[in-house]
């Protein structure tokens, strides 16, 4: 080794000093191999980006022996995202092995996505049908914003809408849903959110206050459950774009809060 290495002062050559062999991690070449420099061969641990493909490294392109996982969705890997097509075992718009599929609303031809989270069978869109019960609302009042949000309802006429053969889930059953999914709230968030794994594609449809005014549209979507807390109180399964967690408040009964049926 030069008295100049032993001083610091290598005399480089890419990620390589010509002097005394020493690598420096600015100039590695790692297009090929995340993990391992193809000019000096030093290695690196979990560089590696599966997360877009189980199989397949995003970022370098290297293959590697693992398996998706289609136990959640016959069609979508629940780890990495990765889809295939023609899988599911389809019974009455249903699929036997995951429990994907649809709901059609024969009174108004509207059609619901329907996937299987643990023993529970969840509509995966926002209901979106006018009750003759209770009170309901598109967000500020802006018919447009019931395609793809639906529409936001009273406690009273979220009990009453439900079609027959589902029902309006219990706070238990919100529970049971969170808990299946890891019961960390910011975790479950990251599964129910939209392009999430399990296909819940948890919408931020906002709510509408008792006064009348609305708020939050695009920063948090709010659930409710039939379960009541007070006479005034019923609690909902709220999740938050700011916070990115999934939680329980309770809230005013007379508040706008969107829908999602569970299969009885």
């Amino acid at each position: 080794m030069s008295f100049k290495c032993i001083l610091g002062l290598h005399t480089w050559d890419q990620c390589t000093c010509s002097q005394c062999g020493k690598n420096r991690d600015e100039h590695h070449i790692l297009t090929n191999d995340c993990e391992k420099c193809s000019k000096c061969g030093a290695i690196f641990e979990n560089q590696h980006d599966w997360s877009k493909d189980c199989t397949k490294c995003s970022k370098c392109g290297k293959p590697r022996e693992a398996e998706h996982s289609w136990k959640r969705d016959c069609e979508k890997c629940s780890k990495c995202n990765a889809s295939r097509k023609d899988q599911h075992h389809m019974v009455n718009g249903t699929c036997q092995v995951c429990g994907h599929g649809t709901y059609t609303d024969e009174s108004e031809g509207t059609i619901y996505r329907v996937i299987k989270i643990g023993n529970q069978v969840v509509m995966a869109d926002n209901f979106a049908k006018v009750s003759s019960i209770g009170k309901c609302w598109a967000y500020d009042d802006d018919g447009k914003n019931v395609v793809k949000n639906g529409y936001l309802y009273d406690w009273e006429a979220a009990k009453a809408l439900a079609p027959k053969g589902w029902h309006l889930p219990t706070k238990a059953e919100w529970e049971e849903m969170h808990k299946f999914l890891g019961g960390n709230d910011k975790e479950v968030f990251e599964q129910i959110k939209v392009g999430g794994s399990t296909g819940f594609e948890g919408i931020y449809g906002g709510w509408r206050f008792t006064r009348g005014t609305f708020n939050s549209l695009g920063a948090s979507g709010h659930y409710w459950s039939s379960t009541e807390e007070s006479e005034k109180e019923a609690w909902h399964y709220k999740m938050s774009a700011y916070s990115g967690h999934a939680e329980f408040e309770k809230s005013d009964k007379g508040l706008g809060l969107s829908v999602r049926f569970f299969r009885d």
